[in-house]
C-alpha cells in the first residue's frame, strides 16, 4: 500500500492550516451571489453551474504547499472548480496532520470532505458517534445526479464493504479508497548479470528450480556468488520462498501479513473443500531448508545473508559484478527499471539495458511458485461529516472526480486515452507547486480517492469492482525512452508466465477478520522461524535434530489453533460475503 510521503509542510502551509483551524463547516459558504442559502442546494437546479457555489476544503496527507503563486495559477483546480461551481481550499499536512483532522471532527470544525487511512475501526467508530454522513442516503435519493456514485455504491461489493463496517449493506459512510496494482505483483523471479550468465551457462536462463540452484553453484565454482534474494536480514522470506520452496509445492514462510501466509491450499476456492494447512515445518519445507543449507556452504547462496544490506551493500556488490543474480520484486517491472538504474546503471559509466537479463519464476515438475492474492486493500477512506450544511454540493465534487471527464482531467488522459500532446511543459509547473514528481499519476488532487495507489480507473464502462481493481497505470508514458524500454521489456518478460504464478482469491478474502488471540500466535511463530532457519541455513544448527525441535516450537505457541482460526475466518467470510 502507498501513502503520500512527500515534503514537510513550509511555515506559510502551517499558517493557512491554523486559521483553517478556526474555521467550521458550516461558516465556509462563499459570499458570491445565491450563497445565503445554508444548504448549498438550489430547488429545481439541473446542473452544478445552476447550484449555488460554496467553498469546499479538502484534507490530503503528506502534500507540498510551499509554492502559494504556483497553487494559485494550477489550471486542473480551476477546471475542477468551474466544473463543480465550486472553491476549493487544499489542506495538507505530515507531522501531526493526522491528529488535527481527527480532532476537528471531534470539535465540529472538520473540513467538508476528510481523507483518512483505511483503519476500519475508526469508520465504524465515527459512524457509531455520528460524526459522518451517510452518502448513499443521498445519492440513492437522486441517482440522476449522481450517476456515477448511485452505480458504485449499489454494486455488491460496494455493499459488502459496507456490512463490514457498520452490519448495514445499504449504508455507506465513506468512499472506500481501494488500492490495487495496474499489473500484478509477486515474487520468485530473478534478475542476471548477462556477462556472468554468458560465461558460465551459454546465456542460457535456468527455468527450473533444479536448474537454478545448478547455476549459483556453478557461479560459485567460477568465482562469482550465485544469488541475492531480498531478505531484509532474513526477516522477510519471500524471495527465497518463492523462487525456492514455493514451486515445489511448499512454503517456508512464516504466518506474517496476509492470513494466509505460511500456508498452502487444498480443496476449490469458494467452496466447503477450501482448506489452507499450515506448513512452514512440514517435511517438504525441511527438505527446502537443506537445499538452502548446501547452496550456503557452496556459496552459490551469499554467505552475508542476515548480516548485509540489501539496498546498499547487495546493490554494490551486484554492480561490482560479483552477484551472479539477485531477486527484488522484479514479478512488478517497474522494480526492475529501478533496480537496473540504481544497482547497475549507477555505478556502470557504459552500461547498456542488455547488461542484464530477467529470468523466468522457476518451475519444478511444471509447477510454478502460486502467489495468492485479493490484489486489494483499502487504502482510504473519504468523509463528509454531520456538520457539514452542504453534503449534496460535496458530493457533486466527488461525483466529477469519478466521472470519465474527472479522470481524464487529472490523469491527462481523453475518453481514458493518454494525452501525449500535453506534455512536460504544461504538467512540470502543475507538478512542482505541490512537490510532486512522475510517478502513478500526473495530479496530485484526489488521484487517490478511488484508487489508492493513484491509477486511473474507468467507471463509465466497468462496474466499481472491475474499476478499482483493474486500474490503469499511465506512468510508463512520460518516463524516459530508456526506461520506457526497461519497463517493456521487463513486462513481456512477465507476460509471459504472470498467469501461472498469481492467483487471485475470491472478493470476500479482502473480509477475513482473525480473532485477537492470532496476532500474538503469528508474532510468536514468526520470530521462531526467524530464528531457527537462520541457523539451519547458516550451519549452526543441525538441520536433521533441529527440525523435530522447530516443529515443537510451532506446536507448543499456536500452530495448530492458528490453522482452525484461520480455516474458520475464510468460511465466516465465505458465508457471510461470498456470493
Amino acid at each position: 500500500m502507498t501513502s503520500k510521503f512527500k515534503r514537510a509542510v513550509s511555515a506559510v502551509a502551517a499558517l493557512a492550516m491554523a486559521a483553517a483551524l478556526l474555521a467550521s463547516c458550516g461558516g465556509s459558504s462563499s459570499s458570491g451571489a445565491g450563497s445565503a442559502a445554508a444548504s448549498g442546494s438550489t430547488a429545481g437546479a439541473a446542473t452544478n453551474a445552476d447550484r449555488e457555489t460554496v467553498h469546499i476544503r479538502f484534507t490530503q496527507f503528506g502534500n507540498n504547499m510551499d509554492d502559494v503563486e504556483g497553487m494559485e495559477n494550477d489550471p486542473i483546480k480551476k477546471a475542477i472548480e468551474d466544473a463543480v461551481n465550486i472553491e476549493l481550499e487544499y489542506d495538507t499536512g505530515s507531522e501531526g496532520f493526522v491528529d488535527r483532522m481527527q480532532n476537528e471532527l471531534y470539535t465540529g470544525g472538520a473540513a467538508e470532505l476528510l481523507q483518512t487511512f483505511g483503519e476500519t475501526d475508526k469508520l465504524t467508530s465515527w459512524v457509531e458517534e455520528g460524526l459522518v454522513t451517510n452518502l448513499s442516503e443521498i445519492v440513492n435519493a437522486e441517482p440522476e445526479r449522481y450517476p456515477t456514485l448511485y452505480k458504485i455504491m449499489n454494486s455488491d461489493e460496494y455493499k459488502m464493504y459496507n456490512k463490514l463496517y457498520t452490519g448495514d449493506e445499504n449504508a455507506a459512510y465513506a468512499i472506500y479508497s481501494i488500492s490495487a496494482f495496474a499489473q500484478p505483483s509477486y515474487a520468485g523471479v530473478p534478475a542476471y548479470n548477462t556477462a556472468i550468465l554468458d560465461e558460465v551457462n551459454g546465456g542460457e536462463v535456468p527455468a527450473t528450480v533444479e536448474e537454478f540452484i545448478a547455476y549459483t553453484e556453478a557461479c560459485a565454482q567460477a568465482g562469482y556468488v550465485g544469488w541475492w534474494p531480498r531478505n531484509d536480514k532474513l526477516t522477510n522470506w519471500t524471495e527465497i520462498d518463492r523462487t525456492i520452496a514455493s514451486p515445489q509445492g511448499t512454503t517456508i514462510m512464516p504466518p506474517k501479513t496476509d492470513a494466509w501466509d505460511g500456508f498452502v491450499l487444498s480443496g476449490e476456492l469458494g467452496t466447503d473443500t477450501e482448506h489452507w494447512t499450515l506448513a512452514t515445518t512440514s517435511e517438504e519445507s525441511k527438505a527446502v531448508v537443506e537445499q538452502l543449507h548446501q547452496m550456503y556452504e557452496a556459496g552459490a547462496l551469499d554467505s552475508g545473508i542476515g548480516v548485509k544490506g540489501d539496498f546498499d551493500d547487495a546493490y554494490a556488490d551486484f554492480g561490482a559484478g560479483r552477484l551472479a543474480s539477485a531477486n527484488f520484486g522484479f514479478g512488478y517491472a517497474t522494480q526492475y527499471k529501478d533496480f537496473y538504474n540504481t544497482a547497475w546503471a549507477a555505478t556502470n559509466s557504459d552500461a547498456q539495458p542488455d547488461d542484464l537479463t530477467l529470468g523466468t519464476a522457476p518451475t519444478s515438475d511444471g509447477s510454478y511458485a502460486q502467489t495468492y492474492t485479493t490484489g486489494t486493500w483499502v487504502g482510504y477512506h473519504y468523509f463528509i461529516p454531520t456538520t457539514c450544511e452542504y453534503p449534496d454540493r460535496v458530493l457533486d465534487l466527488v461525483e466529477f472526480i469519478a466521472s470519465q471527464e474527472g479522470q481524464d482531467l487529472i490523469f491527462n488522459t481523453t475518453d481514458y486515452a493518454f494525452r501525449a500532446d500535453q506534455g512536460a511543459d504544461y504538467w512540470d509547473p502543475i507538478n512542482a507547486a505541490y512537490g510532486y514528481g512522475d510517478g502513478r499519476c500526473k495530479y496530485t488532487w484526489f488521484t487517490c480517492m478511488f484508487s489508492g495507489t493513484e491509477y486511473q480507473v474507468n467507471f463509465t464502462d466497468n462496474d466499481w469492482w472491475t474499476a478499482v481493481s483493474n486500474p490503469t497505470d499511465w506512468s510508463s508514458e512520460w518516463l524516459s525512452e530508456q526506461d520506457k524500454a526497461l519497463v517493456d521489456y521487463a513486462q513481456g518478460v512477465l507476460d509471459g508466465f504472470t498467469d501461472s504464478c498469481v492467483t487471485q482469491l475470491p472478493a470476500y478474502y479482502n473480509m477475513i477478520a482473525l480473532p485477537t488471540e492470532a496476532s500474538e500466535i503469528r508474532t510468536k511463530l514468526c520470530d521462531i522461524t526467524n530464528e531457527y532457519l537462520t541457523q539451519m541455513i547458516g550451519g549452526q544448527m543441525d538441520i536433521e535434530t533441529g527440525w523435530a525441535e522447530y516443529q515443537a516450537e510451532y506446536e507448543r505457541n499456536g500452530a495448530a489453533e492458528l490453522e482452525t482460526m484461520v480455516n474458520e475466518a475464510i468460511a465466516t467470510a465465505r458465508e457471510t460475503y461470498g456470493s
